[in-house]
């Protein structure tokens, strides 16, 4: 039978409990690296109509929102 006071049971509790919590941390910031998607903030665009922000394509510098179909232009800032 293994001996195990009661310092020795908590230790390992917490130690127990910290190695999970540790672990579900890393395991969650490669899921960010892995699954994020990053935009090129120069092609966000927003609608002057609605007011909804959407991705433009690269190479256009006029495009039409998605959401009320008005001619949207790219400016430079």
């Amino acid at each position: 039978m293994i001996n195990l006071t009661y310092s020795n049971g908590i230790f390992f509790y917490l130690a127990l409990c910290f190695c999970t919590i540790a672990i579900l941390w890393a395991r969650e910031l490669w899921r960010n690296r892995a699954y994020s998607w990053k935009s090129n903030s120069r092609r966000v665009l927003n609608c002057p109509g609605c007011h909804i922000s959407f991705i433009a394509p690269e190479n256009t510098n006029v495009t039409r929102c998605p959401r009320c179909n008005s001619i949207c232009f790219y400016r430079e800032r």
